[in-house]
């Protein structure tokens, strides 16, 4: 889910839908039961559709979804830590 303004944006198997929720805090809230995690102020993530955890610069994370659009999601730095314990990621170096 992708935060527009007001408007949340849900990347799914069938594309770029609107949410009926306003606001990610509210998805956010409704759906933390279901493994959706917030990953920035921006974005929410399933994280049973990540296929794969690119490290960038910096110590910076992006994720990459397995969605036919295969997004490309950063991770907000205070969130990186909390994204690694969620996907059981050691940290390097």
């Amino acid at each position: 889910a992708e935060a527009d303004h007001n408007n949340v944006w849900l990347m799914s198997d069938q594309g770029r839908l609107l949410a009926a929720s306003r606001g990610l805090d509210r998805l956010e809230q409704q759906l933390e039961d279901q493994g959706f995690f917030r990953v920035h102020r921006r974005f929410l993530v399933n994280l049973n559709r990540i296929r794969e955890v690119e490290q960038g610069f910096k110590g910076a994370l992006f994720l990459h979804t397995d969605t036919r659009t295969h997004e490309s999601i950063p991770v907000a730095r205070r969130h990186v830590a909390d994204v690694r314990l969620a996907l059981d990621l050691q940290a390097h170096g």
